[in-house]
């Protein structure tokens, strides 16, 4: 998919979510992709099937869609939504949170480097102008050292700034029902929107420097992490449409362990040519 206008694109997207639905994509063995083509969210059933457990709320207006996907695999979004865990606070991936609070009441983390941006909405509509901000608060902040446990899962959380303050990175094992264990990973965002020219001012050359720096570091840190399943709240970010089958319930076409080290590097090119073209030398 290539986007030529972006903000277009994003606010159609965001009103008109039916018009690029994906309906339920599994990426593993207990794992959907849910929403648009654009942009979803993660839906992972839990060990004994007694519910779900999400990453993102997505937008607002796709919030009927998830919960139709929700009942098409069995559970009923009022009561067994378990958890939500929220990858970084840009409107596209929580502005459906206050709705899902409201009515799943499951048990929410995000992390504590985007709490300000609960109380500024300011931040928002610079990052995300696509969709209104409507405020809510999280049940829990990550802590990044202790893993969260829910469902039969164990869920590695983290801290991966760059496309915000607060980016958070997932990693879990899934058991397919021969026994098969796949480890599963999701980078939160892989944009660098904070690292771009216009987030600093004059003067702060070594500022861009060391943030991009440390950046780059995180990037190749993540790059030998063993990952036999990589996925996205983003479909495009790994070429969902084009990688799966005529069966959308066969996870297998996802599996690829070297996907993750090319789906990283991919970003610190994109970093690469940021700098080559930035201002800060």
């Amino acid at each position: 998919m290539v986007i030529t206008d972006a903000t277009g694109y994003y606010r159609k997207a965001s009103l008109y979510p039916w018009q690029t639905a994906t309906g339920l994509v599994r990426l593993s063995p207990h794992c959907w992709y849910v929403g648009q083509e654009w942009v979803g969210v993660i839906l992972i059933e839990t060990m004994d099937h007694d519910g779900v457990i999400m990453i993102d709320s997505g937008i607002r207006g796709q919030m009927w869609q998830i919960f139709e996907c929700i009942r098409k695999l069995g559970y009923d979004p009022e009561t067994d939504i378990k958890l939500c865990l929220l990858s970084h606070a840009h409107l596209d991936h929580c502005s459906g949170m206050p709705l899902l609070l409201h009515y799943s009441h499951p048990v929410m983390y995000m992390s504590p480097y985007e709490v300000d941006w609960l109380t500024d909405p300011g931040k928002w509509t610079h990052y995300s102008p696509i969709d209104e901000y409507v405020p809510f608060a999280p049940d829990r902040l990550y802590d990044y050292r202790t893993p969260i446990e829910c469902g039969g899962f164990r869920f590695q959380v983290l801290h991966t700034p760059g496309h915000t303050p607060g980016t958070s990175s997932f990693f879990f094992d899934d058991v397919d029902e021969d026994g098969t264990v796949y480890r599963v990973g999701l980078h939160g965002g892989m944009g660098i929107n904070t690292l771009t020219d216009p987030n600093y001012g004059e003067g702060e050359a070594e500022r861009a420097k060391k943030e991009r720096g440390d950046f780059r570091a995180m990037m190749e840190g993540l790059l030998p992490m063993p990952v036999d399943i990589t996925i996205s709240n983003h479909g495009p970010n790994i070429e969902l449409m084009q990688r799966m089958g005529p069966d959308r319930r066969d996870f297998r076409s996802f599996v690829d362990p070297s996907y993750w080290e090319m789906h990283l590097r991919r970003q610190l090119k994109g970093l690469d040519e940021m700098e080559a073209a930035s201002k800060f030398h």
